[in-house]
């Protein structure tokens, strides 16, 4: 009777036992989610959006904002509107993929914001980005990850590394490889990007629409005609006033650069009706309404006159538009403005 007793009593441990092993090889198994999309910033005029891709279920969400001129002052979504460096900044959907920030101050632009992701005993850092803020110049992405920087407040956002006996030895035993030189392109919708130095002045008169750096670069966008708006590697900004040029500096990976210029009226611009100039248009029209020109091939137009121009197919927009004989411009756009101070070309092909 003991007997059977005792048995019962190590068939139960022995359940109890597996139950329990079974739940610590659940929490050390492999994480079944990974980042299929590491964070992105997207700034408006009326929110700043960040958020992260992620394949998989059961992972969890902590975002971290940490300042580039103190890597150790690190603020989490959770209490970023609790900082006062930041009062007014509204914070949604801090503990999701996407966070969302509104009214958002310039304390914050330039400062670096990554991803804690975490779930069971696993943890994981996803690359940082940068914020920026609406309707200040592009702060430079940051060059390496946020994570390297130290562990989260409190130690529980740690992230995890494992490493082998035979690597640290031969981190002993060999010196640390130079870092190789990163090439990067710089490329823009037009001839509007001027190559310059530290203290901002061109190094050339003519601009181009694309530029080849080593490492890091710092570039000038600067146009004849003024800006309505433009956009940085898809961050998109208007500013309040007519800019014809801005400044870029730090670059230090690839960077595409979009300019929308903005729309000049006939009564805006400086037209002189005692001088006119021939405008002919190969795969495109042209629109000038004073002279009652409209989808025209060839015409007359004063001086100072600022004319519409249309592809006559898709295809041809595509390739963008040539004037003059110029490199193509504005490829992809249905129509482009242009203002006439000589007689002019203009070939979609």
């Amino acid at each position: 009777m003991q007997e059977a007793f005792n048995m019962k009593r190590i068939v139960g441990f022995i359940l109890v036992f597996c139950l329990v092993f079974s739940l610590f090889a659940e929490a050390m198994a492999e994480p079944k989610w990974e980042i299929v999309e590491q964070p992105k910033c997207t700034t408006t005029k009326k929110s700043t959006t960040i958020s992260i891709k992620v394949k998989g279920k059961g992972v969890k969400y902590q975002w971290v904002f940490v300042n580039p001129e103190d890597p150790e002052d690190k603020v989490t979504g959770k209490n970023l509107s609790k900082d006062k460096r930041f009062n007014g900044i509204k914070v949604k959907d801090y503990t999701k993929s996407k966070i969302v920030l509104s009214k958002v101050p310039e304390a914050l632009h330039g400062w670096n914001v990554y991803c804690h992701l975490y779930a069971n005993a696993y943890k994981l850092d996803s690359e940082p980005t940068v914020i920026q803020v609406y309707g200040m110049d592009p702060a430079p992405e940051p060059e390496k990850s946020a994570a390297d920087e130290g562990e989260d407040e409190g130690g529980e956002d740690a992230k995890e590394t494992k490493k082998t006996d035979e690597d640290e030895g031969e981190d002993e035993d060999e010196e640390e490889a130079p870092a190789e030189s990163k090439e990067f392109t710089v490329t823009a919708n037009g001839k509007y990007l001027f190559k310059i130095d530290s203290m901002g002045k061109a190094e050339s008169d003519e601009g181009v629409s694309s530029l080849t750096f080593t490492d890091s670069g710092n570039v000038a966008v600067i146009s004849e005609e003024p800006f309505k708006s433009w956009t940085v590697n898809g961050v998109r900004y208007e500013p309040d006033d007519e800019l014809t040029g801005f400044k870029l500096f730090n670059l230090s990976g690839d960077t595409s650069v979009s300019v929308k210029m903005a729309v000049k009226t006939a009564a805006s611009a400086k037209v002189d009706e005692s001088t006119t100039y021939t405008v002919t248009c190969t795969g495109c029209s042209f629109t000038y309404m004073p002279k009652g020109l409209k989808s025209a091939k060839e015409g007359e137009v004063p001086s100072g006159a600022v004319i519409y121009v249309f592809a006559d197919t898709s295809g041809g927009a595509a390739n963008g538009y040539s004037v003059n004989g110029g490199a193509a411009e504005n490829a992809g756009a249905s129509s482009m403005q242009l203002t006439i101070t000589g007689d002019t070309e203009i070939v979609v092909k």
